[in-house]
């Protein structure tokens, strides 16, 4: 097992710092991929690519609306309502008919934009496109999981060390907001040993 230094001496990022690139399971090949977003709090502009199969997606491209036309008929009075759960496009107009009175109207609907991630949020998907984090593993029932490298790198580091400063009193950094399993020194070794094989992951032949 590669020694770690006794101190930790890791830099005081927060977790937002390791959230511009992201290594998932590609959805097409179960390789590693890779998404990148232009800023953390933007993650609507992340981009997946995967080298091994070369599929390639945005996030623009998760986006669906929810077409809806609800009315009372002009002809009779009675409601109207109609809704198409699932669109790629916009919509303009959308010709209903009302079903009192069968009288046919063009309306214009309402758009209500919405993410469809390939899986709901949960604890280890990437928080764009909802896929599986390549770097993840469980620990006495409990799921370690890191973003990407450099941040896989930055746990080891942090749980090697035997001595835990603070690093600034100025915010929260990420190695202190990690899960407490993560900073219990009983799970060190366990942990040191799950990092070490997710650095040589490989993906799982179908």
């Amino acid at each position: 097992m590669q020694e770690i230094e006794p101190r930790y001496s890791g830099p005081a990022t927060v977790r937002q710092s390791y959230m511009t690139e992201f290594t998932v399971e590609c959805p097409k090949c179960k390789h590693e991929a890779a998404i990148t977003v232009n800023s953390p709090w933007f993650l609507d502009s992340g981009k997946l690519t995967c080298s091994y199969c070369t599929h390639s997606e945005n996030a623009t491209d998760l986006i669906r609306y929810k077409i809806l036309v609800k009315r009372n008929c002009d002809n009779c009075g009675k409601l109207i309502q109609k809704i198409i759960p699932q669109s790629r496009e916009m919509m303009d107009s959308l010709a209903v008919s009302c079903p009192s009175c069968g009288k046919t109207r063009v309306y214009k609907p309402r758009n209500e934009a919405y993410t469809q991630p390939y899986n709901e949020p949960q604890e280890g998907l990437a928080p764009v496109f909802g896929l599986p984090l390549w770097l993840q593993g469980s620990i006495r029932d409990n799921l370690f999981w890191a973003y990407n490298r450099q941040h896989l790198h930055a746990i080891k580091e942090y749980v090697g060390a035997k001595l835990r400063e603070r690093q600034t009193t100025t915010h929260t950094t990420m190695v202190e907001r990690l899960p407490q399993f993560i900073k219990d020194a009983k799970n060190r070794d366990a942990i040191l040993k799950l990092i070490e094989k997710l650095e040589r992951k490989q993906p799982t032949a179908p």
